[in-house]
C-alpha cells in the first residue's frame, strides 16, 4: 500500500515533531553512516567491496553490519580476547565470514593484553589507552598471539583489502605499521579508524588522529569524515569518534 505524497508528508511531519530526523539515504551528508559512505565512494571510484577486515571485532557488531551492507564481501574478523571471540563466532554465521582469535600488531609473536573484564570494549594491547587512563578500571594482564597485517595477508593469499576497520583502543598505529607493505603497494583502499583526540595526549598511548593522518596522507589517502560514537561530558570532555579515509586514485 502506498501512502502517496500527502500521506508521506504527514507521516514525516508527525515523526519529526516527535524528535525523529527523516531523510532519504541518497541525500544523507557524509559523516552520518560510514558504511553507506563507503558504498557511495566505492561507486564513485569503482571500488567493489569484496574484502573487509574487522580489526578489534569484539562480539561482531561491525562484522554483522558489513555482511549485510556489502553482499559480495568476505569479512575477516580479528579478536584476541577469548571470551569476546567465542561470542563473536556464536553471533555471526555466514559462509562469507572468517574469524581469527589473534591481534593485528607491528610484530609477530606473543604480547601482553590488558583485559577489563565486563568492559571488554576497552581491552587493548596498550596499558595506557586514553580511556583506560581516564576510567581506571581493574585490569587483568593476559598473553595473546599477534601477527602483522602484512604477514597475515601473505600467509593467507590476500592481495588486497577494500575496507580496513581498526578499533583497538590505542593500538591503531601499531596495526598500521604492521601493514606497511600493503599500504605502500596501494592494496588497501578504505580505512576506518577510532580516535579520541587530534593530538597525542601526555601519559597515554594512541587514540590521536593527526599521527594517523601523517602516515596515510603521504600515501594518497584522503580524510573523508568523522563519526562521533560516544561522549562523556562530566569532567574533562572525552569523545570516542571514528575517521574514514579513502585512497581514491589507483
Amino acid at each position: 500500500m502506498s501512502l502517496g505524497r500527502t500521506g508521506r508528508s504527514t507521516l514525516r511531519s508527525l515523526l519529526e515533531r516527535s524528535g525523529y530526523w527523516i531523510r532519504h539515504r541518497s541525500v544523507l551528508p557524509f559523516g552520518v553512516d560510514y558504511q553507506h559512505d563507503i558504498r557511495r565512494l566505492g561507486n564513485i571510484y569503482g571500488i567493489p567491496i569484496r574484502v573487509f577486515f574487522d580489526v578489534g571485532a569484539n562480539v561482531g557488531q561491525t562484522s554483522t553490519a558489513a555482511l549485510s551492507t556489502y553482499p559480495e564481501a568476505t569479512v575477516l574478523a580479528f579478536e584476541p580476547d577469548k571470551t569476546s571471540f567465542d561470542a563473536l563466532t556464536s553471533n555471526v554465521h555466514s559462509a562469507r565470514f572468517k574469524a581469527h582469535n589473534l591481534a593485528l600488531s607491528d610484530t609477530n609473536g606473543e604480547a601482553r593484553f590488558f583485559d577489563y573484564g565486563a568492559l571488554a570494549t576497552s581491552n587493548s594491547l596498550v596499558e595506557d589507552s586514553q580511556y583506560a587512563k581516564r576510567a581506571q578500571h581493574p585490569v587483568t594482564v593476559r598473553t595473546v598471539h599477534c601477527e602483522t597485517l602484512d604477514a597475515f595477508c601473505a600467509s593467507h593469499g590476500i592481495d588486497r583489502i577494500d575496507v580496513l576497520k581498526i578499533d583497538t583502543e590505542g593500538h591503531e598505529m601499531a596495526v598500521l605499521e604492521g601493514a606497511s607493505d600493503m599500504l605502500a603497494e596501494n592494496r588497501i583502499r578504505f580505512i576506518y579508524v577510532e580516535f579520541n583526540t587530534l593530538l597525542p595526549k601526555d601519559g597515554t598511548t594512541g587514540g590521536a588522529l593527526l599521527p594517523i593522518g601523517n602516515i596515510l596522507e603521504p600515501l594518497g589517502f584522503r580524510f573523508v569524515a568523522s563519526y562521533a560514537e560516544f561522549m562523556i561530558t562530566t569532567g574533562d570532555l572525552f569523545v570516542t569518534s571514528n575517521a574514514l579515509f579513502v585512497r581514491g586514485a589507483p
